[in-house]
């Protein structure tokens, strides 16, 4: 096991919440994310607190006394401000769900560590002294850039921790390790509700390696469980590659997935039922090969282009600057009066204003060229 020390005495939170709970017990531990991140030098905005030596009634009355709110009862957690606080616990798989599980409370602390799901997940540091507690190799597999599961028997028990590894590995770039990988393949989602699939997939669009997250997805046969669609095309991951280089938005997999793919919109949105925002975002121009400067001044009327999901390469960022459209969109005023003495209807008046807008746009393109 590792031996090393860390200091907490500088993080004004960690001091405040051990000052708190001292009187109460020696074992009090950051846990889970919070130590992960903390190690990968990434902002420690929350804190996982799992806390030993207390009886039920005794952290309740704790928790009370400290202003917190309790959620999930049965897993003895509570909530206050930016801190999660709970009872070591045992969980035994009794039935099927994410809540099929018999919680008792837990006074090892291996045995705390060991109910999670990868090892760099189960590194512990006492928030009163510094210690730190790796009982499975997870500060290795940490530098290493490595997911490995711990307990084969309870990692099958919840079939959400596949999605968070190929969530992990697309946040961090990490590898899946072999061995993870193969029990992960033996493991069924069916049992995972859309609002427990969709709260990874927002993690995952959020990601920076949208590609490696792709592959793992593919790699473990969850596409056509996920997407409703199943391909095979490398030139899809290197797309999804490139255009996370420039383009940061959540959405961005989905504009490329559906469009390059050419999946009807409505019919996956209504399928997934992923929130709508994605829907209208994924709904902008495409255009998978070259474009043109007239192009891009057309979509420049109604967005500046840093905001287009479409500017995914040096050379179309280096077009939309010299068109001047980069970071403010075109405005043209015209004339409604002059096209409103006709009968035309609302689709034939908003037709000839974008033609007459459209020769504005050429005008501005034979000045600017």
């Amino acid at each position: 096991m590792q031996k090393l020390k860390i200091n907490l005495k500088n993080n004004p939170d960690i001091k405040f919440i051990a000052n708190f709970l001292k009187p109460y017990t020696k074992r009090a531990y950051l846990v889970g994310g919070s130590v992960r991140n903390l190690l990968l030098n990434l902002p420690l905005n929350d804190y996982d607190i799992e806390l030993y030596d207390l009886t039920c009634s005794q952290f309740d009355a704790i928790m009370q006394e400290l202003g917190a709110n309790g959620f999930g009862k049965n897993f003895f957690v509570y909530k206050y401000k930016n801190y999660d606080f709970a009872l070591a616990r045992y969980e035994n798989k009794v039935s099927k769900g994410h809540r099929g599980f018999k919680v008792s409370i837990c006074q090892v602390e291996k045995d705390g560590a060991k109910r999670r799901d990868f090892t760099f997940n189960a590194l512990m540091i006492n928030i009163f002294n510094g210690e730190f507690l790796d009982f499975y190799g997870g500060y290795n597999d940490l530098k290493n850039k490595i997911i490995r599961h711990i307990d084969p028997k309870s990692f099958k028990e919840d079939s959400l921790r596949i999605l968070r590894a190929i969530v992990f590995a697309a946040r961090f770039n990490f590898l899946i390790a072999k061995e993870s990988l193969e029990l992960m393949k033996d493991m069924d989602i069916s049992d995972l509700n859309l609002e427990r699939i969709n709260a990874e997939l927002y993690k995952f669009f959020k990601a920076e390696n949208l590609a490696l997250g792709y592959k793992y997805i593919q790699d473990l046969n969850l596409e056509e469980k996920i997407f409703y669609h199943s391909f095979s095309d490398n030139k899809f991951e290197k797309l999804l590659r490139s255009a996370r280089e420039f383009i940061k938005d959540e959405a961005l997999f989905l504009y490329l997935y559906l469009n390059y793919f050419k999946i009807d919109f409505n019919t996956f949105f209504k399928k997934s039922k992923l929130k709508k925002e994605l829907l209208l975002k994924a709904k902008e121009e495409y255009f998978e090969n070259k474009i043109n400067n007239f192009e891009l001044l057309k979509i420049a009327l109604k967005r500046p282009l840093n905001s287009w999901l479409g500017l995914w390469d040096k050379e179309r960022i280096a077009k939309a600057k010299k068109l001047q459209v980069y970071d403010k969109k075109i405005i043209i005023n015209i004339d409604i009066d002059k096209f409103s003495k006709g009968n035309l209807s609302g689709k034939d008046l908003g037709r000839l204003i974008q033609k007459e807008k459209e020769k504005e746009l050429l005008k501005y393109l034979q000045r600017i060229e």
